[in-house]
């Protein structure tokens, strides 16, 4: 009877755990706790995959049971986008303008140890053929290699030098660039007012707080466990700060606008929904598959964002597979 007992026990929390865990993770999200939010926005999709495993689990056993995970799924598809796409194949068009954002690692080896050298880099940008492209971590030297192809560019000063460059290279009009600045930190976000056909377009190009781990995490050194797990939730609180730096700049201005770049954050963190509020990313518009962008033990993150007005057309999102950083670089096609 005991041997019974126990084993009806451990099946009431099998069934009750994963919803439970997902409802959590939900709130804590919402909620924006530093210490929680990070790790519940990294676990979700692994919770949404194993709530509806176990649904039709559930429902192939006609259990009433599944109404729990129903809830929690629902809960979940409430407020958050889902982590896999399926849009169509886009249309091609003549008056659509692509935008392309790059984390190019300060033209450094590849995430898996690759040193492709800044020609293919050049090469890969020059095909994409992009109206604008956006660097973060770019090269404080590297800007010759593209000005032939644009005519209007501006990159991080040169008086900036404990900053992360950053540079917006463009076939229109830069008419005025600025910054918002972070403090204490390499991180910045630099902002640019592009004229396209008679219209200003700002685009802020985005390089939250790093995590920096890796001068502190050690293998084989249990010490550094504890500063590591201190240095994940400093960053993340440091960029959900920088966030709302950015969200108040942009309510200063009036026009259309666009936020770009490398966010550190997945679309499931407090930080990616102070900067979507009152915008649409542009690879839940039109993008397919996981749209990873940072690999990590080969799961693809999507750290990296292109988030537009909600008045904008999303013709087309391209994610792409290349190696030649440790981010992937991400292209959107919109109309204005």
């Amino acid at each position: 009877m005991k041997t019974i007992k126990l084993f009806n026990i451990i099946k009431c929390f099998i069934t009750f755990v994963f919803p439970f865990l997902l409802i959590t993770a939900v709130v804590s999200v919402l909620l924006g706790d530093s210490h929680t939010s990070f790790i519940s926005s990294l676990v979700l999709p692994f919770l949404v995959v194993l709530n509806c495993i176990q649904i039709l689990f559930l429902l192939i056993k006609r259990s009433k049971k599944a109404l729990v995970n129903l809830v929690a799924l629902l809960m979940f598809f409430c407020c958050f986008d889902s982590f896999y796409q399926y849009n169509t194949n886009a249309k091609p068009s003549n008056s659509s303008i692509k935008i392309l954002s790059f984390n190019t690692y300060q033209f450094k080896t590849s995430a898996r140890g690759v040193d492709n050298g800044e020609r293919k880099i050049v090469d890969f940008v020059k095909k994409q053929n992009a109206d604008i492209v956006c660097f973060q971590e770019f090269s404080a030297t590297k800007y010759k290699l593209f000005v032939d192809d644009y005519p209007y560019w501006v990159k991080t000063n040169i008086m900036m030098p404990y900053k992360s460059v950053l540079s917006v290279f463009s076939k229109y009009p830069i008419i005025d660039t600025g910054y918002v600045e972070f403090f204490d930190t390499k991180n910045n976000t630099m902002y640019v007012d592009i004229s396209i056909n008679g219209e200003i377009l700002r685009f802020y190009n985005v390089h939250l707080e790093s995590y920096k781990t890796s001068t502190i995490y050690q293998l084989n050194n249990p010490n550094s466990y504890k500063p590591l797990i201190e240095r994940v939730f400093e960053a993340d609180k440091i960029r959900a700060e920088q966030a709302q730096l950015v969200k108040d700049h942009l309510e200063g201005f009036k026009g259309k606008s666009i936020i770009v770049g490398d966010f550190n954050s997945t679309q499931y963190s407090p930080v990616y929904r102070i900067l979507k509020k009152g915008k649409k990313d542009t690879f839940t518009e039109a993008g397919k598959g996981f749209g990873g962008t940072f690999y990590l033990f080969n799961y693809p993150f999507k750290i990296d964002h292109i988030l537009v007005d909600e008045t904008v057309e999303v013709v087309n999102h391209e994610n792409f597979n290349i190696d030649l950083s440790d981010h992937e670089p991400i292209l959107a096609e919109i109309k204005l």
